[in-house]
């Protein structure tokens, strides 16, 4: 527990009931919570968990899935990809086909995102933290563990709450909430949030807007709960929302690379401009600017998110039967999503490119003159995703020393993804030439790149887990679960180059360069695990198409055992099988678009203590066999294309230590400690080539084996797993003192982060360096909790918190050098926050 003077009991009280302790009470707040499918003091489940209330976050200023992820031991989380890691597994790709390795679950209902339990504490209730497989009763995908996030719900008693935040860079927010009876058995809660930052973390110093954390937000929810009987209970929410946003975290440090086509392109570079004559540049500085201010950056073109079409529903139905409970919940949502990602970051509009003395162009083409160069480009992705699940558990509800849960499983998702490379200015590319020198398809965009696929996900499981009291102390646990995936779809694509081929380059040909369209010579035409049809090119849209589709199955589980040494301390140990299905990293057509199924033997010791109400003390260690960690790799094409293709590792270990305490010292003073330690190595990874590193000769590399294609292929045996710090700090105090009109606190947090790797090739570039943190709030809670004021400043130094590392090959450098990139945590922020409670 990160806060602990705020956690309260979160059975259905109204929400001035589950206000934080600010007037200095007595004792640490007892925390209920739902991990094991049944409401269960947090100190009574065996299992590594951490838990936050709506009022924890908000005090502690908690916002943001950074900062669960700041206090809570072992888990990591990467803004810039959206993808958590939970002692050092995750995700590795958002490649359509392939799945996260943390579940994450909002009311019960799994989502393959993070916005949902990423959400303001105004809507959500309780965040819970399962570390550690969870392969019986959070069963897809939850090799690593499973958040879980849980609404706020309506309300018996009327209830009316206002928000309203103000902060620096523009920013403002305003939520609201109204719940009550509407009649007898029925309560409702209607919600909604709108927030607008009108100025970005980054600055553009080739004149267009300021990015990051820019733009609006929109939400509207309706819950409605009943009472059916006496012993049933049913509730559903209704929600929908939209997104207006600038979003960027990564930016460019080190220098450019001034080659005519830097390493991976197929189109003329945009910083080998600043070398030719007559080049029109928004930004005619040649360096990054953030080798100088690591906030400001350079391009042409705007960074933005749009989702549109988003809503969905949510519900369950409960019914209480004498010897167990009947819970029967799904949902569905619908949402698209439109990204567009700058892949130029120079201010270059346009240049000529050069055209060698005594060339075709020169001598023998009538009316040639130099290619005029457009490099701004970028990359279009869009995303359209449904989903849906389903989920039948029978609970047992009597109080004999047998207890059990069982229940069935259904997910079904469609995610059609578009991901559309193009350079909109070059109109060379929007009218390609065929390999054979005839005219080729149109490419109306003017992608030099286009992947897509659509795939349809099916799962199904069966889950069951007993428990038995063998004695008033010793208690065990068993668990068993089935699950069977499958994923079908279509993936294509088309490649489109200009001037890449030496034979027609724009030094020989100038404005007579034609874009060739090499998607012929790219793609595989051999059969390989998981296609299911043979590649066909449209000959109306030059697009190459495949089918994909396989299925995975696979039996995980848990036995347990706990010991309750007093009434105050539990002891246990812990073994679990975990899996996620293997999949696909659809839209290259490549020659090994499939990867296996991963899975993992965890082991798990726990010691859990609470002494009075004034200390809180978790201790938890685990070891872990990873097998078939599935990791996307770079591979080069003879075009000089790099794509990405999918491998399996062999195999993987880890342990660690997490430790977590709250302590009460005196009634005004509450104080957490939070420390994690994880240690990883790659036991078996060998051999794949390194795309920022070919030939390995950075510091570092490992050659293993012959060369192949002008490549080194290198062994990641001994590296460390990507995103995984192997130490993480997390401390918090708030003081309060108590006034006849109302509490004043004072709360600070200070995180502290190791240095962590984004990539298996454990290089300088692909490292992220240690940082820290200190957060300040200083809360105002007027007598009876009615209202509360709030200044806060998070990130009180300014310090530059890392979320990424990216390394860019220099193909202008003799010396191989590689550029370095990071995705960034916010600067400084401090605003104002008020919110008003009507009853």
């Amino acid at each position: 527990m990160a806060i602990p003077a705020a956690a309260q009991a979160q059975d259905a009280k109204p929400a001035a009931d589950q206000s934080a302790t600010t007037d200095g009470a007595s004792g640490l707040a007892e925390i209920v919570v739902t991990a094991e499918k049944r409401s269960v003091n947090l100190q009574d489940v065996p299992l590594a968990i951490s838990a936050y209330t709506a009022d924890a976050r908000q005090l502690a200023g908690i916002t943001t899935l950074q900062d669960v992820a700041n206090f809570t031991p072992g888990l990591s989380y990467s803004a810039s990809n959206d993808r958590v890691f939970i002692r050092g597994i995750g995700r590795q790709t958002n490649t359509n086909g392939s799945d996260p390795g943390v579940s994450t679950y909002t009311d019960g209902i799994y989502d393959a995102s993070t916005s949902s339990i990423a959400a303001s504490d105004f809507f959500i209730d309780r965040i819970e933290v399962l570390r550690g497989p969870q392969g019986t009763l959070y069963g897809r995908n939850s090799i690593g563990g499973a958040i879980n996030a849980i609404s706020r719900r309506p309300t018996e008693a009327f209830a009316a709450d206002l928000r309203g935040t103000v902060g620096n860079y523009g920013l403002y927010t305003l939520e609201g909430a109204v719940s009550g009876a509407l009649t007898g058995g029925l309560r409702a809660r209607l919600a909604g949030a709108f927030s607008d930052q009108n100025r970005g973390y980054f600055k553009n110093d080739a004149g267009g807007i300021s990015e990051g954390g820019r733009g609006k937000r929109r939400y509207l929810e309706l819950q409605l709960e009943a009472d059916l009987g006496p012993d049933v209970t049913a509730w559903v929410k209704l929600f929908t929302g939209r997104t207006d946003l600038n979003p960027r975290n990564l930016n460019r440090i080190d220098g450019y690379d001034f080659a005519p086509y830097p390493t991976g392109s197929i189109t003329p570079g945009s910083a080998f401009g600043y070398l030719v004559p007559g080049v029109v540049a928004l930004n005619p500085n040649p360096q990054p600017p953030g080798a100088t201010d690591i906030r400001h950056f350079s391009t042409v073109t705007t960074q933005r998110e749009r989702m549109r079409d988003n809503f969905g529903v949510t519900g369950d139905i409960k019914w209480t039967l004498p010897a167990f409970d009947v819970h029967l919940l799904g949902g569905y949502q619908h949402y698209r999503i439109e990204n567009s990602y700058a892949l130029d970051d120079t201010g270059v509009v346009s240049y000529p490119f050069p055209v060698t003395p005594g060339s075709l162009c020169d001598l023998f083409l009538p009316g040639c003159t130099a290619l005029t160069v457009y490099p701004a480009s970028q990359l279009n992705l869009r995303n359209k995703k449904s989903f849906g699940s389903g989920e039948l558990n029978l609970t047992s509800n009597t109080g004999g020393p047998f207890q059990w849960v069982a229940g069935v499983y259904y997910y079904q998702e469609t995610l059609s993804q578009e991901s559309h490379f193009n350079a909109p200015d070059q109109l060379q590319l929007r009218a390609p030439t065929a390999l054979t020198g005839l005219p080729a398809p149109l490419n109306p965009l003017g992608d030099f790149v286009y992947a897509a696929s659509t795939l349809t996900t099916k799962s199904i499981a069966a889950f069951g887990q007993v428990d038995y009291q063998i004695s008033d102390t010793l208690r065990i646990t068993g668990g068993l679960r089935y699950t069977h995936d499958k994923k079908s779809g279509t993936e294509a694509f088309r490649i489109i180059c200009l001037g890449c081929d030496p034979s027609v380059s724009p030094d020989q040909l100038g404005s007579y360069t034609p874009a060739l369209d090499l998607t012929p010579t790219q793609i595989s035409y051999l059969p390989a695990p998981g296609v299911t049809s043979p590649v066909t090119i449209d000959p109306a849209t030059g697009i190459a198409r495949r089918g994909l589709a396989n299925s995975w199955d696979a039996v995980t589980g848990t036995v347990a055992v706990e010991w309750q040494l007093t009434q105050d301390q539990l002891a246990f140990l812990r073994y679990s099988r975990g899996y996620k299905s293997g999949g696909f990293n659809a839209g290259g057509i490549s020659a090994l678009p499939q990867t296996g199924a991963e899975h993992i033997d965890a082991f798990e010791a726990g010691y859990k203590q609470t002494v009075g109400k004034r200390l809180r003390f978790n201790l938890a260690g685990f070891y872990y066999d990873y097998q078939g960690l599935q990791v996307p790799l770079t591979v080069s094409q003879p075009g000089g294309a790099q794509l990405t293709q999918f491998f399996n590792l062999a195999s993987s270990k880890s342990y660690g230590v997490e430790v977590e305490l709250a302590w009460q010292p005196a009634n005004p003073l509450h104080l957490s400690f939070n420390y994690g330690f994880g240690h990883s190595r790659i036991d078996d990874g060998c051999c794949f080539v390194d795309g920022q590193d070919p030939l390995a000769v950075q510091p570092g590399a490992q050659p293993s084996g012959p060369a192949a294609n002008g490549q080194q292929p290198q062994s990641v045996v001994g590296a460390r797993l990507s995103d995984t710090p192997r130490h993480k700090v997390a401390l918090n105090a708030m003081y309060s003192i108590a006034f006849e009109p109302g509490t004043f606190s004072l709360s600070g947090n200070y995180a502290w982060r190791s240095s962590a790797y984004s990539n298996i090739f454990n290089r300088a570039y692909n490292r992220m360096p240690s940082w820290d943190q200190v957060d300040l709030r200083a809360i105002w809670s007027g007598r009876d909790d009615r209202y509360r004021v709030i200044a806060y400043v998070k990130n009180l130094f300014n310090s530059t918190g890392y979320d990424s590392a990216l390394g860019n090959l220099l193909a202008s450098s003799p010396t191989l050098a590689v550029a370095q990139s990071y995705s960034l945590t916010p600067p400084r922020t401090y605003g104002l926050q008020l919110e008003y409670r009507f009853r």
